[in-house]
């Protein structure tokens, strides 16, 4: 029910779409001049539509989920599946990983594209091995953390006469998040 929820929350309001979503004043309709019209509503009708997959009870019902009409792509979220098993941060236990594998190969099975968000592209030979094509490389957040991380510590000794040592970026974590 959650899904079909999701999928009409996206979907236009029209008769035989079984969406829900009008024209309101947000940046899908820009200044609002093809609000309502057939572009519109084209353009709702045709967005991808992704899953996160975060709890347990998702993946126990992955198939039922994955057959809602609408749903394009879905994404395993390791760090709220660890939560939801009662293994907060353990995001390369043995039974996150077999939900993760699970959650791609089922994916690919039933026509609909797995999407694994990596730090960077080290991690990504297993999952191209798997069939995955969908990848989100690396975070902004964790970019101008690490950008103000290191020019901040720069600065910082430029103006204290400190010699002038930039931190390493951050070490990546393994796994999908």
């Amino acid at each position: 029910a959650d899904a079909e929820a999701c999928v009409a929350a996206v979907r236009a309001e029209t008769l035989g779409t079984g969406g829900r979503l009008g024209v309101g004043m947000r940046r899908d309709v820009g200044t609002v001049l093809e609000g309502g019209s057939q572009a519109y509503v084209d353009a709702l009708n045709e967005v991808v539509i992704a899953i996160m997959v975060e709890k347990r009870e998702c993946v126990e019902d992955l198939e039922a989920i994955l057959s809602v009409p609408g749903i394009d792509m879905v994404q395993f979220g390791s760090s709220d599946y660890s939560m939801s098993l009662g293994l907060t941060g353990q995001r390369s236990h043995p039974d996150v990983v077999n939900a993760e594998r699970k959650t791609i190969e089922m994916a690919l099975r039933m026509g609909k594209h797995p999407r694994v968000e990596l730090a960077d592209i080290s991690g990504a030979k297993p999952y191209l091995e798997m069939g995955v094509k969908h990848f989100c490389i690396g975070w902004d957040v964790r970019i101008l953390y690490n950008w103000w991380r290191t020019n901040g510590a720069g600065m910082r000794a430029m103006l204290t006469g400190e010699a002038a040592m930039a931190p390493a970026p951050q070490a990546a974590k393994t796994g999908t998040y």
